[in-house]
């Protein structure tokens, strides 16, 4: 095999790599410009107008330059890019966050054409995907250390998506006569590699808590400022209430009970200090690693707040009644679970508003509250490992009997 072609096309993968990582600390800068000037959907129109492109496309390559008739090669076409447009309308709150479909997208077909230099059977379609996983993660990784981004474990599940359906496909419409149905061991054990390889990545940040996140960066003094992120990932508890629904937060029932009781007084005084700091300053300064309390008693009155006065100024009864609702259930969860800390602040709800927007809402409904649910509630890091080493285990069982096994001629 000539060097320089299986050279080129893992350079087009690490330059479009590359050029997805240089866009991390552009990005907040160019979704505020794009926002205020043409407003945020832009960026949902942006990316269901390339998938149209590429449908098109598609369509026209198949009818004209591999004279496709068979019906199915169609209707995985037409079956895959609807899921594209479907994950995209569902991110169009979040419009911007539809983009990593057209860089992953580009990046799964890059991939496919390097991996086609060394794979020619069917595993090349989840090693293609498992790649884009590992790139992915990395990219999060990077997005995390940027001030002002996060880690997101969602965006990771966004960025593999939009390769595996890229390799849908190439796999179901394109039917790339090089790739063949059997696969070889070699092929298996470049799959099984990058299975391990992506799963103890994301082992990794997993387990990359705000304590942990504390000790190794009060030794390495260059890297403190990263106690001021967000967390990539948090460990803590599910409330189940019958009268609000769920809620999550960082501290055990004990813990947060304890801790309004003893401290609410003095809680109540630093809300008051800051009453009139920024938002996102007041998160930064109480994070979730140095004081998790005040910052998750503080979203939920920043969540509190903003749905009562999107309510009061909403005129559709409808969306009056439901940001009541949203207002009342985290008024409820505040009085309920940072009782002593509300009622010392300037926060706290007078009981004649609570009773006026009671009367308005189904009370009874569940409620959800989205505050820290992003905090792994049903594992601890411990049983995670254990099932991360037995499946490296499995792995290494798997390569081992699969090179001790002939070659089939």
């Amino acid at each position: 095999m000539n060097k320089k072609n299986t050279f080129i096309p893992w350079l087009w993968v690490l330059l479009c790599s590359i050029g997805i990582f240089m866009t991390v600390p552009l990005a907040r800068s160019v979704q505020r410009y794009v926002s205020n000037r043409w407003g945020r959907p832009l960026f949902g129109y942006t990316v269901l107008a390339f998938i149209a492109f590429g449908f098109i496309f598609l369509i026209v390559y198949l009818v004209s330059k591999l004279k496709i008739r068979s019906p199915s090669n169609y209707i995985w076409l037409f079956f895959v890019s609807g899921l594209y447009v479907y994950f995209t309308l569902k991110l169009w709150r979040y419009p911007e966050e539809a983009v990593h479909f057209l860089e992953y997208g580009l990046l799964g077909f890059l991939i496919f054409r390097a991996l086609s230099q060394h794979i020619k059977d069917k595993s090349i379609y989840v090693t293609a995907t498992l790649i884009g996983l590992f790139i992915g993660s990395l990219d999060e990784i990077f997005q995390w250390i940027v001030p002002g981004r996060k880690w997101d474990f969602r965006d990771v599940g966004l960025n593999a998506l939009a390769v595996g359906l890229f390799q849908i496909i190439i796999w179901k419409t394109i039917e790339p006569k090089i790739i063949s149905e059997k696969i070889n061991k070699r092929s298996l054990g470049y799959l099984t590699v990058l299975a391990a390889a992506s799963l103890v990545l994301l082992g990794l940040c997993a387990s990359n808590t705000p304590d942990r996140v504390y000790s190794y960066t009060k030794n390495i003094p260059g890297l403190a400022f990263l106690q001021r992120e967000e967390p990539m990932s948090e460990f803590g508890y599910k409330y189940d209430d019958p009268e609000i629904g769920a809620f999550y937060s960082r501290l055990s029932p004990d813990r947060l009970e304890k801790l309004d009781r003893q401290r609410g007084k003095d809680f109540g005084t630093i809300l008051n200090r800051t009453v009139e700091m920024e938002y996102n300053l007041f998160l930064q300064e109480y994070s979730p690693l140095s004081h998790p309390f005040l910052h998750e008693v503080r979203v939920h009155v920043f969540r509190r707040d903003k749905y009562y006065k999107e309510a009061r100024a909403a005129k559709n009864p409808e969306k009056k009644r439901e940001k009541f609702f949203v207002a009342f259930k985290e008024n409820l969860i505040l009085e309920k679970y940072f009782n002593q800390t509300i009622s010392n602040s300037v926060y706290g709800w007078s009981p004649e508003r609570a009773q006026k927007l009671k009367a308005r809402i189904d009370k009874s409904r569940f409620y959800e509250s989205p505050v820290s649910a992003g905090l792994f509630t049903s594992f601890y890091l411990k049983t995670m490992w254990i099932v991360i080493l037995a499946f490296l285990l499995a792995i290494g069982v798997l390569n081992f009997a699969l090179w001790r096994r002939p070659e089939n001629r």
